[in-house]
């Protein structure tokens, strides 16, 4: 069985964070984190055990939900070791999870997907992209796309102003994203990647909201929606979310980074509520 910091290591690998370094700051480093890289460091290290305290934070930055086979997985090896592994660990763990099973783990494409094909923006890099509706529009086409752009061409296919086109690259291009050619386009500075936002980190509650607004500002023909109504345990349906975002994940698979016949832009939308409790 691996200690915590192998199954951490392997989590943030998995995650696609390639180096400890990229998955404390890209994370937000000390903003999210209550505590040093150095100290991180010592934990991916084996050389420390986080405190409880810490563990929703690395979760979240590992993107994880503590249903997750990896999330569960991660979580009883930090037990273990907390517990002083060995047989007295073993002693105290076994009979309370021995008869519990986790939610199996995303299909082996979307697992490889996440861990070399995708990029975390940064939560600087997502408050750049949410400042205005240009912007936001702007960084999606150029996220999504292989080529080059001017301001002129990008603003007359999104039927936005070419002036806050203009302004909207330049932003971005000073916070990280987009890179000037000598011929004065612009182009992503990760062409081929999927991007995935730090929604869930503390402190990027308005920004997503914010971008959440420009989607639906956008409007658009529906294209398919169903409904379901069932009455369940919860537990049951906490285990359904994560089917639905492995599905969600899927869409992924359908992407192209080149203009096509009919390609666009499809929002894909998913939320289950409880309505009543019966």
């Amino acid at each position: 069985m691996l200690s915590f910091h192998e199954n951490l290591i392997k989590a943030r690998s998995a995650a696609g964070f390639d180096t400890a370094y990229k998955f404390y700051h890209r994370n937000g480093g000390r903003k999210h984190f209550a505590f040093t890289f150095v100290h991180y460091m010592r934990i991916e290290k084996g050389a420390s055990v986080p405190k409880p305290e810490w563990l929703e934070r690395i979760m979240l930055a590992l993107r994880l939900l503590p249903t997750q086979a990896e999330a569960r997985e991660l979580l009883m090896s930090y037990l273990r070791d907390s517990l002083g592994g060995g047989r007295c660990a073993d002693y105290i763990l076994a009979p309370l999870f021995s008869g519990q099973s986790a939610a199996g783990a995303g299909p082996g494409a979307m697992t490889w997907m996440k861990a070399h094909s995708s990029v975390h923006l940064s939560p600087e890099e997502f408050t750049a992209m949410a400042a205005s509706e240009a912007v936001y529009w702007c960084a999606e086409a150029l996220c999504s796309d292989g080529g080059t752009w001017s301001p002129e061409e990008l603003a007359g296919k999104l039927e936005l102003e070419p002036k806050a086109v203009a302004k909207a690259l330049e932003s971005l291009k000073k916070a990280g994203l987009l890179l000037k050619t000598p011929a004065g386009k612009y182009k992503c500075r990760h062409q081929g990647k999927f991007f995935t936002y730090p929604g869930r980190l503390e402190g990027m509650g308005a920004q997503l909201e914010t971008i959440n607004g420009y989607l639906e500002k956008a409007g658009g023909p529906e294209f398919f929606e169903r409904l379901e109504l069932v009455r369940a345990e919860e537990g049951a349906m906490s285990n359904f979310r994560l089917q639905l975002a492995q599905a969600m994940d899927g869409a992924n698979a359908y992407a192209t980074h080149s203009a096509g016949q009919n390609t666009g832009f499809y929002l894909i939308k998913l939320r289950m509520r409880k309505v009543k409790s019966f």
